[in-house]
């Protein structure tokens, strides 16, 4: 950027600040929601979590489709129409980033996130993302019983959920030690209590022991669900900073000035991810 240039003078440097600003926030309060939700008192935080990741990680991806814009158009800025165009499908979005990085030849540390997880998560969001499907589909389902079946949260179970279980649960060790408690809870609760609760996909549990295993499941599935999330931005993050320098320093977009700054939080590596559990990082 010119150094001449004063970016508060610059009116697009305030705009791009305030989408990064509430895009940081977004991914984040939805990566925290994410590690809090579960099927016996937390059940509304799935739909935070959805809300905030297939929202911010869309604003993301179109944060970094506005700096390839303003390169190949020699700094000028797309009209909100054009940002329109871009769309609201979160895989095509990660299709164009991807694009995007490959043609501009990026040095990205972190790449694009291809296991199995992570595609089923982008593919539930996408879902989400699409109002009949995913926002409203519990209103749709009023009128119409066989959309249930797209409903978000028995959605991402069966396939997110089940995808991180069959990676880090079944067969392994956690299965042992989840399986093991659920018996000596059992043991010890069954005689005195009683188990009324449905799962994630609505299906009764009526006995301590399933419950327990749910439990013990629902931990796994809440720690690496957030995991692969945030390497997901991760990768749109370390993208964007990346573009971000070129538009600034190289074709002189002075609204692009230390945006990447907001975003340094997702630039981690997989340690933070596994284990903090408040987004973004303080």
């Amino acid at each position: 950027m010119d150094r001449k240039i004063n970016p508060w003078d610059v009116p697009e440097w305030h705009a791009l600040g305030r989408e990064a600003a509430l895009v940081r926030h977004l991914i984040g309060s939805g990566a925290t929601a994410l590690g809090k939700a579960n099927y016996a008192d937390q059940i509304g935080e799935y739909y935070t979590a959805f809300f905030g990741l297939s929202v911010g990680l869309e604003r993301l991806a179109k944060l970094i489709l506005v700096a390839d814009y303003a390169i190949a158009n020699n700094g000028k800025m797309p009209e909100e129409r054009a940002v329109r165009k871009f769309g609201h499908k979160l895989l095509d979005l990660a299709n164009a980033v991807e694009a995007i990085s490959n043609k501009r030849g990026l040095d990205i540390n972190y790449a694009r996130p291809t296991s199995g997880v992570s595609n089923k998560i982008l593919e539930c969001l996408d879902a989400f993302a699409d109002a009949r499907r995913g926002r409203y589909a519990n209103f749709a389902s009023l009128d119409e019983p066989n959309l249930s079946r797209e409903e978000p949260i028995g959605k991402w179970w069966d396939e997110v959920a089940e995808a991180i279980l069959q990676q880090h649960y079944y067969g392994k060790s956690a299965q042992r030690r989840v399986e093991d408690n659920a018996e000596i809870v059992d043991y010890l609760m069954s005689p005195i209590s009683m188990v009324r609760h449905t799962d994630e996909n609505g299906r009764l549990m009526q006995d301590v022991r399933s419950a327990s295993i749910r439990t013990g499941q629902t931990e796994i599935v809440q720690k690496f669900g957030r995991y692969y999330a945030l390497t997901i931005a991760r990768w749109f993050s370390d993208v964007l900073s990346e573009i971000a320098h070129i538009a600034c320093y190289q074709y002189n977009v002075g609204g692009f000035f230390g945006i990447n700054e907001f975003f340094y939080t997702y630039t981690v590596d997989d340690s933070f991810l596994k284990t903090r559990k408040i987004w973004p990082l303080r």
